[in-house]
């Protein structure tokens, strides 16, 4: 049997041996660049900071916010970054190492400086345009012609969110007219599930635009911190919505800052409502425009009747005064020709000086000399009177 070593420590020793080591190895505070994998709100912050390489954890500690630090420190992040420590965000904290027998190694947090969180949220979002860029899609999607006239537009949006709840206000206005059909979508903007999230968006966004063909896609969100804003700048999202088919139209609530989705966007604008705006804008822009070009045709109508109303009237002018004067000169013709028609009746022939020859008996009237033999009895009719006479001799011809 194995005898049991007379030399050894209570575990309480040996964790106070190496707490002393800690405490003397690490004299006062030091500054530490990590990631925050988790954060719970109980009074004191208590937080999860690890440190990744090539997507894997290589280090992890346990960090404290006290109470008596927190509210003044939480203030001075606020402030610098407009939103709260939270799981993700890439931190660099001034801290103690502490170690207790009881509950082990931890970090008490001193300070935190938030000009670090944005720098290292710049640095992310300077990467990505340089990727984008160097695949052609940084400025894809603002090169589609910006929606004029949209019909169907989807709409990807937090569920329930406020933002939403603006946008609707004016968006629902154009669907009870019948002007735009719109897709609403759901999706996550904040935290570690935002990124995977809005790409299922976006795959269901393209299978509606599949489906029946949009004219628009809008994404929004409501105001919020500047680090919110970290969440959209991922590389696989900014990807996705650089080479969405149609224009892409944001709202995500920013006046002052940018995220990359709003950089690749064709149409950028701050708020929900102002996206909103924006869509009904185009819709009364398209049909203001449509009902001046109607007007424009109406008047071009009418001038054109009008102009083809007195070229025909003229033209039934000049025809109603050809038509006189022909009627005139065909009367006149007739005329003419009536009285030359009147002038030629036998009375008025023989009152020229001219007689009709008829046989006798008989009366039949001579119009040929061949007609008549020697000794042969007529009668010669004068305007005032007959004679009776008889031939001497043949006819000579």
């Amino acid at each position: 049997m194995t005898r049991t070593p007379d030399a050894h420590l209570q575990l309480s020793d040996l964790l106070g041996y190496v707490s002393q080591v800690i405490h003397h190895g690490i004299p006062g505070a030091v500054w530490v660049r990590a990631e925050l994998s988790s954060v719970t709100d109980r009074r004191h912050l208590y937080m999860d900071v690890v440190q990744s390489e090539d997507g894997q954890e290589v280090a992890k500690a346990r960090a404290t916010l006290w109470a008596r630090e927190r509210y003044a420190l939480e203030g001075k992040f606020r402030k610098a970054t407009g939103g709260t420590l939270r799981a993700g965000m890439s931190v660099l904290l001034y801290v103690t190492a502490e170690f207790h027998p009881q509950y082990g190694f931890s970090l008490n947090v001193l300070d935190i400086a938030p000009e670090f969180t944005l720098g290292d949220q710049a640095v992310k979002l300077e990467q990505i345009r340089r990727v984008l860029d160097a695949e052609g899609l940084l400025d894809r999607n603002r090169r589609l012609p910006p929606p004029h006239d949209p019909q169907r537009v989807a709409v990807l949006a937090p569920r329930n969110a406020a933002g939403l709840g603006d946008f609707r206000r004016e968006a629902d206005r154009l669907a009870r007219a019948g002007a735009v059909d719109f897709v609403y979508l759901n999706a996550t903007f904040q935290g570690r599930e935002a990124a995977p999230s809005l790409l299922t968006a976006l795959a269901e966004a393209l299978l509606a635009h599949a489906q029946a063909p949009l004219d628009a896609l809008v994404i929004i969100r409501g105001g919020g911190a500047q680090t919110d804003l970290a969440w959209l700048n991922d590389l696989e999202l900014a990807r996705a919505v650089a080479s969405f088919p149609v224009p892409v139209v944001t709202g995500i609530g920013h006046a002052r800052d940018d995220s990359i989705l709003d950089e690749i966007a064709c149409v950028r604008t701050d708020t929900p409502s102002k996206a909103a705006a924006y869509l009904v804008n185009s819709v009364t822009g398209a049909a203001a425009t449509a009902l001046d070009a109607y007007r424009q045709i109406m008047d071009a109508g009418r001038s054109v009747l009008t102009h083809a109303d007195r070229e025909a009237t003229w033209a039934q002018d000049r025809v109603t005064r050809a038509a006189r004067a022909r009627v005139t000169g065909e009367s006149e013709r007739v005329n003419h020709t009536m009285r030359t028609v009147l002038g030629l009746t036998p009375k008025r022939t023989l009152e020229r000086g001219y007689a009709v020859v008829r046989t006798r008996p008989g009366g039949t009237v001579v119009t040929r000399a061949a007609q008549l033999g020697a000794g042969e009895r007529v009668t010669l009719e004068f305007a005032d009177g007959t004679v009776d006479a008889h031939t001497d001799a043949d006819i000579q011809n």
